[in-house]
């Protein structure tokens, strides 16, 4: 029996982590196509790539012409804005159809510079209504446990956790930059980070993510006011950005106090764990119960750059040491669940056998 996979994303940049360098590599064994961005992953080996060209409304429109296709037996989507897709998918062709969810949409929105203040609340109930809808007619898979509030029923938690195959082994230098990884934002922290770095006569700090062209030159014009060289390198594949965390003194994942961020673990944290870099986070309720314990860690209140600098200070030797020594147990306890999600998507084909 054939097995062929749609995995579709008109949001997410085509190596998206999660998607490109776990799903798509854990479910190798089925025939993959692969609809996206332009200009697509920079590895497309293992997959038949569907370039979305356009906006953002011509590329959803070009995702669900793909989802439509009778030869796939599969979906997986992973924006919430495709859920409206997949239902016209699920009831016109009775074809499993999966969202993996990947944030807090409502909480997400009540935080969107670009959603009008008085609209964040209407469409964060909205979007509680749509994932009402998916919960009702699709399948759902979770990046993460705090995620589960967002449903009625219990939904199969594939924790976005590293897989250690794909890290490089740290180099970490006592003179290395300061090295954040993820989406460039004043929420997740970028603009207290410089602030932290000027106070502490930090050499250099490095931003590997996606990053407004605005708020990069504000990030390195305060640097340059602060004597620090801010490079701002935008986004890099996977293993590029993993090369360059694993050359850093220390990574930080500095985010403020938000909803959407508030019971999330932001999965760089493990990530420089599982390489042995020691890491400096907010210490928010999902970030303290997930690594607040571990060795090499130092949580900080959020949104706080004096603590942030106190602490950016206080990296020594031993704090490398400790990150370096925890590196197996952490390997061992937050791994990729490739087992449990091969056994998911395979347990849908029946159920797609047997539609229509």
């Amino acid at each position: 029996m054939s097995r062929r996979l749609l995995v579709v994303t008109t949001v997410h940049p085509p190596d998206d982590p999660r998607i490109r360098e776990k799903l798509i590599r854990t479910l190798g064994d089925w025939e993959i196509s692969y609809a996206a961005r332009e200009p697509g992953p920079s590895d497309d080996t293992d997959l038949t790539f569907k370039p979305l060209k356009g906006g953002r409304v011509s590329r959803w429109f070009s995702a669900l012409r793909e989802m439509h296709d009778d030869d796939i037996d599969v979906v997986v989507v992973h924006d919430p804005e495709l859920i409206p897709a997949g239902l016209v998918v699920w009831f016109l062709q009775r074809k499993p159809v999966v969202l993996d969810l990947h944030e807090d949409l409502p909480a997400q929105i009540l935080t969107k510079a670009q959603v009008p203040a008085p609209m964040r609340r209407p469409l964060s109930a909205f979007s509680r209504w749509w994932l009402s809808q998916a919960e009702r007619h699709l399948h759902v898979t979770l990046a993460e446990h705090g995620y589960q509030h967002l449903f009625m029923r219990e939904h199969r938690v594939f924790p976005n956790y590293p897989d250690a195959t794909l890290l490089p082994v740290a180099d970490t230098d006592p003179d290395g930059p300061v090295v954040y990884v993820g989406d460039v934002t004043e929420g997740r922290g970028a603009t207290d980070l410089v602030e932290a770095a000027g106070e502490a006569e930090t050499a250099r700090v490095v931003f590997v993510g996606r990053c407004a062209l605005e708020l990069s030159e504000r990030l390195r014009s305060a640097g340059r006011a602060k004597g620090v060289l801010v490079d701002v390198v935008g986004w890099r594949s996977y293993r590029e950005a993993m090369e360059t965390a694993a050359a850093a003194s220390v990574g930080v994942a500095p985010l403020r106090d938000q909803p959407n961020y508030r019971n999330s673990l932001p999965t760089k944290t493990l990530e420089y764990l599982a390489m042995g870099v020691p890491v400096i986070a907010s210490d928010l309720p999902g970030t303290r119960e997930v690594i607040g314990e571990l060795p090499g860690v130092v949580l900080v209140p959020p949104g706080n750059p004096k603590a942030l600098a106190a602490a950016l200070t206080e990296v020594d030797d031993d704090l490398r040491a400790a990150a370096a020594q925890g590196v197996g147990d952490v390997q061992r306890r937050f791994r990729w669940p490739a087992d449990a999600v091969r056994d998911y998507y395979d347990s849908l084909l029946p159920e797609a056998a047997t539609s229509g």
